[in-house]
């Protein structure tokens, strides 16, 4: 019993002098890679509603409707409570209208605004910050 207890004593004592090896999220952010995979966003220009992205959706994440009233414009809506952000609508999508973000810290307390329209984040995000991440695309490298 002696042992056991100095050898707890002694790993403890020893811990005090080490560099903690967590990290220290959420005060130190760690360098997203290059090819991170987070939130979907749209260009709603580009898209020409062949819904390959809705087919490919292994979660059936993804909703793309047509805008009333207006020709050849299409609304993009994703449920972020389905998505399990594995890019397939960015890779299947013809007109390249989809591209990975680098966010990821999506957590909400409201189930309502878990569903979002992806032209209305993508104009947000444009005003906040007037630059997009592409994730790259190309598997032969």
């Amino acid at each position: 019993m002696k042992t056991k207890v100095g050898a707890v004593v002694f790993e403890a004592v020893k811990s005090i002098f080490k560099k903690p090896v967590t990290s220290e999220y959420p005060r130190k952010k760690r360098e997203i890679h290059k090819k991170f995979a987070g939130m979907i966003s749209f260009e709603q220009d580009k898209c020409i509603g062949c819904n390959m992205c809705v087919r490919n959706c292994p979660a059936n994440a993804i909703q793309i409707t047509k805008v009333p009233d207006k020709d050849k414009v299409f609304s993009c809506t994703l449920s972020l409570a389905n998505c399990i952000f594995c890019s397939q609508c960015v890779f299947v999508c013809p007109k390249k209208a989809l591209y990975t973000t680098n966010k990821f810290e999506l957590a909400q307390t409201d189930k309502s605004k878990l569903t979002v329209k992806l032209e209305e984040v993508a104009a947000a995000e444009k005003e906040q910050s007037g630059a997009k991440i592409f994730v790259d695309t190309d598997t032969n490298k």
